[in-house]
């Protein structure tokens, strides 16, 4: 297949690009940046203007869409005490929040526009609301799965919901195939050393149920979703099956979660988020687990 990569020069943009090659596919990876040591053809695009956009669609057989600028709060601001965080600069927020809707909106109007037969959306397992909540929030049910209520609170979270739904409008009105992949906090470098500071501080990293996926699993998982064939827009999470935590995950939903349903097995340790559906419509099962 021939297939845009946008975001190529992010580390998922990267191995997300490679990892396609590998496989035989024809990959343009795009970006408003160089992509560093390019293993396919790349261009300097930005998707905010829709014509730049349009052209690199045309002739595609999918779109990957991976580019979006981050959102500095994400990163700091939790307060511990109350469980919420602070997310101060309401203006540079509203900016990041607006660019990241436009291209998201400008890509897949431009896919439909081209005639791409498959589309695969950036989302994120923030979604749902608990990652970064202003007001304390907590999960229906444990496992979350793709079922669970979106009740998103912070302009990051916000974001990704806009992008869901910009997804279901244009799957309504064409035959697109449309995945998208909510991803937990993706890492590279989770090292023993920093494994082991999260670990003494289960509190910070209940918002996002304990998960993570490797970069190595993401990458993978996109590919899965253009090569296996479903029908309209389909959302995904995509983690690894266990958390960061060496304590059973029922025990950490009593002590941090004490009212939720848990549905999980009392013994071991599994993932707060369900990754049975990315599984079984994907064959998507990550392998690069921490111990």
């Amino acid at each position: 297949m021939n297939i845009v990569v946008t975001g190529g020069a992010g580390r998922l943009g990267q191995l997300t690009t490679k990892e396609l090659v590998a496989y035989g596919h024809e990959v343009l990876a795009i970006d408003k940046a160089p992509i560093p040591d390019p293993v396919c053809r790349s261009s300097i695009i930005d998707l905010s203007q829709a014509q730049e956009c349009a052209n690199v669609c045309q002739g595609a057989d999918a779109v990957i869409h991976l580019a979006r600028r981050r959102f500095p709060y994400t990163s700091s601001g939790f307060e511990p005490a109350l469980r919420t965080w602070k997310i101060p600069d309401v203006f540079g927020d509203a900016e990041n929040f607006s660019y990241n809707v436009t291209i998201s909106y400008n890509v897949v109007a431009s896919a439909f526009a081209a005639g791409v037969k498959k589309l695969v959306m950036g989302s994120s397992l923030t979604i749902y609301g608990f990652y970064y909540p202003t007001r304390f929030a907590a999960p229906e049910y444990l496992p979350v799965d793709e079922a669970h209520p979106l009740s998103p609170q912070d302009p990051y979270s916000i974001s990704k919901l806009a992008g869901e739904c910009i997804c279901d409008a244009f799957a309504r009105r064409s035959d697109m195939q449309i995945a998208s992949l909510r991803f937990a906090g993706i890492s590279a470098d989770l090292t023993q050393q920093n494994l082991f500071e999260r670990r003494k501080n289960p509190l910070r990293w209940a918002g996002p149920l304990w998960t993570y996926v490797d970069v190595r699993d993401a990458a993978v998982a996109c590919r899965l979703a253009v090569d296996k064939d479903f029908s309209g827009h389909e959302p995904f999470n995509i983690c690894a099956a266990n958390t960061i935590m060496t304590k059973a995950t029922a025990e950490l939903a009593k002590e941090y979660f004490p009212d939720v349903n848990v549905r999980g097995p009392l013994e071991g340790n599994w993932s707060g988020y369900d990754c049975k559906k990315a599984r079984d419509l994907l064959g998507f099962t990550a392998t690069h687990l921490l111990d």
